[in-house]
């Protein structure tokens, strides 16, 4: 059995962190930066380019620049590539304009909003705790098994992803657990529960345009609540040649998947085609949603599923992160971005409860009572369609008028959907909010 004995020497609480993807990378940076002594394990035995595109909004961005990560790193074309994203548009099935609004840097933030793969914004992070922590401390191969909590030390259960004979267990003050939607940390606290089916799926791909859509930093939707499509760039490289790489999603309504296994699958045009040809007035970059299918290697379906919030993230020893603690529904581009304001907060009260000498189950409850509530509130806004929500309701105010009358409608309606409805669910997600005095005169962070 490995012990603690080495880190608790040094007075800090030994800290692992179950899963290495956005969220556990990141908080892994929070926490090493505020003192910690950490190390992640991760069960895939190699961490490979995966995924598609994600945005990150500007709040993110700007933690991850706090945490010594600057935006080069994952804007440069040889590094991470990434969009800087001036904006939004929504328009409806039929192609008439509703709304659009700018965000980041455009919208006079500290900071830009990214578009980037998942691969290479990922990538980054790993890098940067292979850098901070060393290469020892990132361990991968390591499934999570189960976790025993005794006051003030847990025991990990781990076994060989591929062979599924088990390690020795590992001996923990700290255990963090950010292994996603289908979390076994969470089971192991909770009991095994199914997540939510929502009633959708996703399909996803990537695929090259020979134009940029818009100005080349736009975020562009159309649709309804039935089926919506959204497609942006994700190569600042291309952009720069006037091309647009782009990731496209198309949210539809769907019968649940039956078992586990089938909530990612490849998926067929033929599954999606007759949807996406009732959106050919959209175009972007010169090309319609179904060319863009048309134009993909890979098709694949996402399964969309959530969880009623939690009301506590407080489990003594042991906390969720990410899709672990608040799996979110992909609306408004708040998954990458509440695990990364997860993480922010979870170094910040690491740091103030090893000052204020509360300890691990200090720095547990204060996360908790940062992150809990408020970001219940951001899973149940998504079930809502986020943003997306003005589509479904020009769809619905429009549903008898012919396409001239929408136009008119639209034309009319624009500025208040986008006060309305666009910016109020804005304006409810949660902000960082640096450096406030407190009233003893110390200075900390609070979310």
């Amino acid at each position: 059995v490995k012990t603690v004995l080495a880190a608790m020497a040094e007075g800090k609480p030994k800290t692992i962190v179950v899963g290495g993807g956005i969220g556990g990378c990141t908080a892994a940076i929070a926490l090493h930066h505020a003192g910690a002594d950490v190390t992640i394990y991760e069960s895939a035995s190699e961490l490979r380019e995966i995924g598609a595109g994600i945005n990150v909004q500007a709040v993110a961005v700007g933690v991850l620049s706090d945490l010594g990560i600057p935006v080069e790193k994952f804007h440069e074309p040889n590094q991470g590539d990434g969009i800087l994203t001036s904006g939004l548009e929504y328009y409806t099935t039929d192609g008439i304009f509703i709304a659009s609004e700018k965000v980041g840097l455009a919208a006079g933030a500290s900071h830009p909003q990214m578009s980037v793969h998942r691969a290479k914004f990922h990538n980054t992070l790993v890098a940067e705790c292979r850098r901070l922590l060393g290469e020892e401390r990132v361990i991968l191969n390591h499934a999570f098994v189960r976790l025993e909590k005794t006051e003030d030390e847990v025991t990990v259960h781990f076994q060989n992803n591929r062979t599924k004979e088990p390690y020795s267990p590992v001996k923990a003050n700290f255990v963090v657990g950010a292994d996603g939607l289908k979390s076994r940390v969470r089971s192991s606290l909770l009991g095994d529960q199914e997540p939510r089916y929502t009633g959708r799926t996703i399909y996803r791909g990537l695929c090259e345009v020979d134009a940029l859509s818009a100005d080349g930093n736009t975020v562009s939707l159309c649709g309804d609540e039935t089926g919506n499509f959204i497609c942006y760039p994700i190569s600042e490289a291309m952009r720069r040649q006037g091309k647009f790489h782009c990731n496209w999603g198309f949210n539809a309504s769907r019968p649940y998947p039956g078992g586990v296994e089938s909530w990612t699958a490849m998926a067929k045009i033929e599954d999606i085609r007759e949807e996406l040809a009732a959106m050919d007035r959209n175009t972007f970059g010169g090309v319609t949603p179904l060319q863009m299918a048309e134009k993909t290697d890979k098709i694949i379906g996402w399964a969309l599923f959530d969880r009623d919030p939690l009301e506590s993230f407080d489990f003594g020893n042991v906390t969720l992160l990410g899709d672990a603690a608040h799996p979110l529904l992909p609306y408004g581009s708040q998954g990458a971005t509440q695990a990364i304001m997860d993480a922010e907060a979870i170094g910040i009260c690491y740091g103030n409860a090893m000052r204020n000498d509360t300890g691990v189950k200090g720095c547990v409850k204060a996360y908790s009572d940062a992150r809990c509530e408020i970001s219940g509130k951001v899973v149940i806004a998504n079930r809502d369609m986020g943003s997306t929500a003005v589509l479904r309701v020009v769809n619905q105010s429009c549903k008898d008028m012919t396409r001239e009358e929408k136009q008119k409608w639209c034309e009319e309606n624009g500025a208040k959907l986008h006060e309305e409805v666009i910016q109020k669910y804005r304006a409810a997600m949660p902000k960082s909010v640096r450096m406030k005095k407190e009233e003893e005169g110390s200075y900390c962070r609070i979310l």
